[in-house]
């Protein structure tokens, strides 16, 4: 959907992120390196050290509208503080490899210290500004029925960007009526008055049917008129990060761009090399966590301290997932979804599944083949059959191999219901037609800020 102004907004809040960033490097090597007021001498590094700490606010969503909106204070504090922590490590490695770099340690301890809470205050001021002085763009929806409702919601949580009108319907018994408080303003006659009248920016096709022909002709008049136009399905793609499943039909499949990615060789190949890059590096840095777990499993509770349990990867095919024992022995044989404060949980698996400390042997699962870093999450096969009786386009999740992250798990909450089986499904859609490397990066980092505020653990 068209957005307002983004590419000001965007460039306003890059432009000082970037003097937060030169200023507090300025006054860190000043204080650190004792280097006079000429910056001359360290000019090149201070924009390579920008480059690197913009490049990772950007990859943690913080330029991004959509999720900035209802981003929680904290979850935008932990992205940023997610963003700087990485960026500052990756430069410490960065400067340890070429030591004639001259850069004091300190400088980047400074750095985090201070950019942190500088670019929170910041940003967190910056939308309110933003909320306050923008002018939203005005939208009209054209249908009055489920479509159009939902097309309504989505628009809503945007109140400060989108200003919506009313509908266009060309059922007689919704016209001049009140939908959500919203007014059935006229027919697909008055549609082209009704844009001239209002200065409509954008207009939301909300309808499906043959006997919406005349809609779609007062619609198509517009568009060629300069007008905005988008469907219910692509506006919940751009706002919402998933499909919409319960209005996307087999012909919306059939045609969508995406979905065939997974498919390319190149692709595929660049994905394994990186799966296997990133596992090989997790079990290499993460086996002193795992096996100090391993010890505080053994030390709570009697029982196995790895846990496997049948799982459906791509193409259907079943294969044994790893994990760490969080549960009692013998918990597994209990309900199928673990509850808030599930007292099969032990003490230490609580700790554990908080920090996702025991999904690291699925690495293993990744070097293996069975999974991806990235992609759905890897469902109980028993799960499985039953989601397919009851969740349309079920079996589309398993063209792609199952993750140990991915765009529904920093998405959503743990599931615990066929519902909430369905919402994952929408992202993981989302996923699938949109594929990319970049998008695997964006989750991965996304990831991280998930992990440190505990989201979606049980």
């Amino acid at each position: 959907m068209y957005r307002c102004g983004l590419k000001k907004y965007q460039a306003g809040l890059l432009a000082v992120d970037a003097v937060i960033l030169l200023s507090v490097f300025h006054q860190a090597m000043r204080f650190g390196w004792n280097v006079g007021p000429d910056p001359g001498e360290y000019l090149t590094v201070g924009f390579v050290v920008l480059a690197a700490y913009l490049f990772f606010l950007a990859r943690f969503d913080l330029y991004d509208v959509r999720a900035n909106y209802h981003r929680q204070k904290s979850s935008t504090l932990a992205d940023i503080s997610s963003a700087v922590l990485v960026a500052s490590m990756g430069l410490s490695a960065l400067y340890y490899m070429f030591p004639e770099v001259k850069l004091p340690r300190g400088v980047f301890v400074i750095q985090m210290v201070c950019t942190i809470p500088l670019l929170f205050l910041w940003r967190i001021n910056f939308w309110r500004l933003r909320e306050e002085s923008l002018i939203p763009k005005t939208v009209l929806i054209v249908g009055a029925g489920e479509q159009g409702r939902a097309a309504l919601k989505i628009l809503e949580g945007f109140h400060a960007e989108y200003h919506v009108i009313g509908f266009i319907d060309d059922d007689p018994e919704r016209k001049a009526s009140l939908i959500d408080n919203y007014k059935v303003l006229g027919g697909s006659a008055a549609l082209v008055s009704l844009v001239r009248k209002h200065q409509v920016d954008g207009i939301v096709v909300a309808v499906a049917g043959p006997d919406k022909k005349q809609l779609i002709r007062a619609t198509l008049r517009c568009r060629m008129q300069g007008v905005f136009v988008s469907d219910l399905l692509t506006l919940g793609e751009e706002l919402t990060g998933r499909v919409l499943l319960e209005h996307a039909r087999e012909a919306w499949f059939l045609f969508a761009p995406g979905f065939l990615i997974v498919h390319q060789h190149l692709f595929r190949l660049i994905k394994r090399l990186l799966d296997i890059l990133c596992a090989a590096t997790g079990l290499v840095l993460a086996w002193p966590i795992m096996l100090i777990a391993m010890i505080l499993i053994r030390i709570e509770a009697p029982g196995p301290l790895l846990y496997r349990q049948t799982r459906v990867g791509q193409n259907e095919r079943p294969f044994t997932v790893l994990k760490l024992r969080t549960m009692l022995s013998g918990g597994e044989n209990g309900s199928r979804y673990t509850a808030a404060n599930d007292p099969r949980v032990t003490r230490v698996g609580k700790f554990l599944r908080l920090w996702r400390i025991d999904e690291i042997p699925q690495m293993w699962n990744v070097l293996k083949g069975d999974m991806s870093f990235v992609g759905p999450r890897a469902e109980w096969d028993i799960l499985v059959k039953e989601y397919h009786g009851k969740i349309p386009y079920y079996s589309f999740r398993h063209m792609v191999k199952p993750g140990i992250t991915g765009w529904a798990q920093v998405n959503c909450p743990y599931g615990a219901s066929v519902e909430d089986a369905g919402r994952k499904l929408e992202y993981d859609l989302y996923y699938f037609k949109n594929m990319s490397v970049a998008l695997d990066l964006k989750i991965l980092f996304k990831t991280v800020s998930v992990v440190l505020l505990g989201h979606g653990s049980r």
